[in-house]
């Protein structure tokens, strides 16, 4: 039940509200370790289990937003209520995303890769994902920007759920998702290196099979 508010995160946080000194520097990394550790919470397991512990931290964190919210101006720092109402998003997105396994009644979509041979036999395929995280969270949105998928239910659909699936597909785990997610999202120059490297493999392959 404790896993969450034990990580380092909720220690600086618990230090922070009790008047010890800001320890700035030790925030974007303790952030990391808490979104790992939210991270191996699902999607397998115990759905009411992790629901319940998400809970519980989430109480846990909001009243240590109180207390900041109750220090003197002089003694309270900006950076410290960024990523507590960061983890705090975190916390209700996660949450979100486990209800609505709950409601379906499913730890994943359900989602079989088969191949038929040409005896009409399905054998079951284990599939691998060769790129980076970043390359599945890329194609991931550009799929879902140009309409190409949807839920069966007509549900609003977040990039989150598509990513949970992909995950279970290929037999991965990407680790401080929404981390990856915001770099993913806040490239400048160059945004779609690997939707732009799809197009010349393909476009080689087609030459290939003309030549």
């Amino acid at each position: 039940m404790k896993t969450l508010v034990e990580t380092s995160l909720f220690n600086l946080f618990a230090s922070y509200t009790n008047g010890a000194g800001p320890a700035l520097g030790e925030l974007p990394a303790a952030y990391d370790d808490f979104v790992n550790c939210l991270a191996t919470l699902s999607p397998a397991g115990d759905l009411t289990g992790q629901l319940r512990c998400l809970n519980y931290t989430k109480i846990e964190l909001a009243f240590m937003r109180q207390a900041c919210n109750g220090m003197a101006e002089d003694c309270r720092n900006i950076l410290y209520d960024v990523f507590i109402d960061k983890t705090l998003a975190l916390l209700d997105a996660e949450a979100e995303i486990l209800k609505e396994m709950l409601r379906h009644g499913t730890v994943s979509a359900g989602f079989h890769a088969e191949a038929v041979r040409g005896s009409g036999s399905k054998s079951s395929v284990t599939l691998t994902w060769n790129g980076t995280d970043s390359d599945l969270i890329e194609l991931v949105a550009a799929l879902m920007a140009a309409g190409a998928i949807g839920t069966a239910e007509g549900r609003n659909l977040k990039i989150v759920d598509v990513i949970r699936v992909f995950e279970e597909v290929f037999r991965l785990k990407i680790n401080a998702l929404y981390t990856k997610r915001g770099k993913v999202f806040d490239r400048c120059t160059d945004t779609t290196p690997f939707i732009d490297s799809l197009r010349k493999s393909y476009n080689r392959m087609l030459d290939a099979r003309l030549a």
